[in-house]
């Protein structure tokens, strides 16, 4: 006795054609893509979590040093600030919490400081304290004017000694060589304890969030003015910031399209 033509047929389809086949291989490819994508961008949490978000006036450029590290608003966390196993320090660490803060650290050789900073805010927690003031007119030694906004960071994690460091800053905003003077506009620091269980998170045992924001001068320190708005401010040449998440992002987006492909063929061949 020989079964029904439709029901033989059913009986003889391979596994490959089964749509439950394909839709369970494409939910183990998803997985592995995001195992592949978690150990790419986690590390270890670590005791001191949050970040430093610096803000200025849209379309400012950003630079740290003389790199340029974003337009508008940027933000580091603390482990690429001070540097750990996965990251190079953007901050220099100071020899002395009380170190001067010199032309030459700034700007280069036989640079001078024509004015120096007015006022001074300082935000922090138990573990980061941050120093903002105006910033140090510097002139070059090919005698172009660089402002730089000195920003002080102690660094002050559980169990470890207190370091201090420095990062220097650069606004600029408009065509080249940019006639806008920027000022301090205050900076604002909040902090966390969350329970320590939370690290199963990903959640730092203590957390500290700072912003530094700063305003458009105008016009510019007065015996300066003229002499900005003629010749404009030195910039350095742009070296844009590199990210490990972009690399992360362009390999997680490449196993997206392989997994929608493969879903597509099953999909297909599982109709027929």
């Amino acid at each position: 006795m020989s079964l029904p033509t439709e029901e033989r047929q059913h009986v003889e389809k391979r596994w490959f054609q089964k749509k439950i086949t394909w839709i369970i291989g494409a939910i183990i490819l998803i997985g592995a893509s995001l195992a592949i994508f978690v150990s790419m961008t986690a590390g270890p949490v670590p005791e001191v979590g949050g970040r430093m978000i610096i803000e200025a006036d849209p379309d400012t450029r950003i630079y740290v040093g003389d790199k340029l590290v974003g337009t508008t608003s940027v933000s580091f966390s603390w482990e690429e600030l001070f540097g750990d196993e996965r990251h190079s320090a953007i901050a220099t660490e100071l020899s002395d919490p009380d170190q001067t803060i010199t032309a030459e650290i700034l700007s280069g050789e036989r640079a001078t400081i024509v004015s120096r900073p007015s006022g001074m805010g300082i935000a922090g927690t138990s573990n980061v304290d941050v120093t903002q003031q105006s910033a140090y007119l510097v002139r070059r030694a090919d005698g172009a004017l660089d402002p730089v906004f000195a920003l002080i960071l102690k660094w002050s994690p559980p169990n470890q000694t207190s370091r201090s460091y420095l990062l220097p800053v650069r606004l600029r905003k408009g065509p080249a060589p940019s006639i806008i003077y920027f000022d301090s506009a205050g900076v604002a620091i909040t902090g966390a304890w969350p329970p320590r269980f939370m690290r199963l998170f990903g959640r730092s045992p203590n957390e500290a969030k700072t912003k530094c924001s700063y305003k458009v001068m105008n016009p510019p320190p007065g015996p300066f003015a003229e002499e900005i708005e003629s010749k404009g401010l030195w910039e350095p040449a742009a070296q844009v910031r590199k990210s490990g998440w972009i690399i992360a992002g362009t390999i997680l987006g490449l196993l997206a399209v392989a997994t929608g492909i493969v879903i597509y063929v099953g999909l297909k061949r599982s109709l027929k």
